[in-house]
C-alpha cells in the first residue's frame, strides 16, 4: 500500500508491528507496548491493518 498511515493504524516498521499513536507536524509517533518513538521514515511504513479493521477485530492495543 502506498498510502501514508493514519492514527490508529497498525504498521510494520523494520519488521516490528507498531501502532501509529499521533501525527504532529509531519512526525509520526509509533507505539509498541509502553515505548513510543518517532518513525524515521513515514513513507517506509507498511500498513498492516487500518484502524477500522482493528476495531472490527476488537483489537484494543
Amino acid at each position: 500500500m502506498n498510502d501514508l498511515p493514519e492514527v490508529g493504524d497498525e504498521v510494520e516498521d523494520g519488521g516490528r508491528r507498531t501502532i501509529v499513536t499521533d501525527i504532529h507536524q509531519g512526525v509520526y509517533l509509533l507505539r509498541c507496548g509502553a515505548r513510543v518513538w518517532p518513525a524515521p521514515d513515514p513513507a517506509g511504513l507498511r500498513i498492516v491493518r487500518r484502524r477500522a479493521q482493528r476495531i472490527a477485530d476488537s483489537d484494543a492495543r
